[in-house]
């Protein structure tokens, strides 16, 4: 009967030490999460210990928590009508947008025996194809505050989060990437 208690007695401090040892390591978490010495306001911290508990990829976040992120992370509203498809495509307006067949060659010259209006409308030379696309990406972000080709959001479970977050959620492995 002694080494029942016993074995039940070191089981406990067992698990009282793993206790310990959890909550330290969720600090140290904690503190690597915020390597810039700020001191957010209590709803961010909240939003990453919310976070940081649920180890099983059910991410859940309030509008309160979102909005933490965002003002986190200077997301605007356009960042989000952009995420969720509301504006405009950033090619909207130039020859690369619309029902025009565009080819896209090294020199501009079409392949042997493609005739133009038959096989295509429009043949551009790959430098005139970037000079579009780079063109178009800077009226964009002029114009709207949003890079197309570098977004501040991902959608996860549903939610649109900062890229940042997500990332902090695969490199904690809360949340896998997905194609």
């Amino acid at each position: 009967m002694n080494k029942t208690k016993i074995l039940i007695i070191a089981i406990a401090c067992i698990i009282g030490i793993l206790g310990i040892y959890y909550e330290y390591h969720d600090q140290v978490a904690l503190k690597v999460i915020f390597p810039d010495n700020k001191n957010y306001i209590d709803e961010e911290v909240q939003v990453e210990d919310k976070a940081a508990a649920d180890i099983f990829g059910n991410i859940s976040y309030t509008d309160e928590e979102l909005q933490a992120l965002y003002q986190k992370y200077d997301i605007k509203e356009n960042d989000l009508k952009f995420t969720r498809g509301e504006l405009p495509n950033y090619l909207e307006g130039t020859i690369l947008y619309g029902d025009l067949r565009v080819i896209v060659s090294e020199t501009g010259e079409p392949r042997e025996g493609m005739k133009e209006g038959e096989h295509y409308d429009v043949i551009l030379s790959e430098q005139e194809m970037s000079k579009i696309l780079e063109k178009a990406r800077e009226d964009y972000i002029e114009k709207y505050g949003v890079d197309p080709a570098n977004p501040k959001l991902d959608e996860v479970n549903g939610y649109l989060i900062p890229i940042q977050e997500a990332k902090r959620l695969v490199s904690l492995n809360m949340i896998t990437v997905t194609e």
